[in-house]
């Protein structure tokens, strides 16, 4: 049988501790403790009371806690996941554009030696005089190899034998004159060699490059032919 005392004490304790609290209660009344000090007692087991409580609430916000950070924790995963997912599709969407843009410059640049191929020869018969003879793409032999040109045209000059060898680009660059020159001087040829430059766009290096070496050039602001 559980005694008064020990059902209080089981309002706040555990079964097990309000027994022993009650054990030491009825021993320390039995040995006729002093009403001064019975009543420290109760207070300090009224002391212990309140902070068993704090400590269950101090459990209770740990927990919630925990619980929160749980869910933090797996929202920060999911949003990875989005993140992730994203960064392929944005990856997927790249390489097609790379691939879009890489044959739109393959277009564009066959599209360009076409037109060259059109409007050269025209140029070169009202400038010089030239009456061509052939006019196309075509690899020639180098010093040490060969070399696919662009624009390839061959004839007569006043009586004499003259090959133009022309660079198509869309952006022509210094570097790319200067490239181009110096594939010019290892051609093995007979004819008198003419460069030529043909493009939408021509840098102000470039221009000033090729005036200063004596090639020819064609643009969509204007031609340029040396005397």
């Amino acid at each position: 049988m559980t005694s008064a005392l020990e059902e209080k004490l089981r309002t706040v304790f555990s079964p097990e501790q309000a027994h022993l609290l009650a054990e030491v209660i009825r021993e320390a009344y039995d040995e006729v403790v002093k009403a001064k000090d019975f009543n420290e007692l109760k207070s300090i087991v009224a002391d212990l009371a309140q902070a068993q409580k704090r400590t269950e609430e101090r459990v209770e916000e740990l927990a919630q806690a925990q619980k929160r950070t749980e869910e933090q924790v797996v929202q920060l995963a999911a949003a990875v996941d989005r993140l992730s997912a994203a960064q392929e599709r944005t990856e997927r969407a790249v390489r097609q554009l790379a691939r879009q843009v890489g044959g739109l410059s393959e277009a564009l640049g066959g599209s360009l030696e076409d037109l060259a191929l059109e409007v050269v020869p025209e140029i070169l018969e009202y400038r010089w005089g030239m009456e061509i003879e052939f006019c196309n793409r075509d690899t020639l032999p180098l010093g040490n190899g060969e070399y696919e040109f662009d624009l390839v045209i061959r004839g007569q000059v006043e009586g004499r034998p003259v090959l133009v060898l022309g660079e198509v680009k869309s952006n022509i660059t210094a570097s790319e004159v200067e490239r181009f020159l110096n594939l010019v001087t290892q051609v093995e040829a007979s004819e008198e060699i003419r460069p030529l430059f043909f493009g939408y766009r021509l840098e102000r290096a470039a221009k000033d490059l090729i005036r200063e070496r004596g090639a020819a050039m064609v643009s969509t602001r204007g031609k340029y032919f040396p005397e």
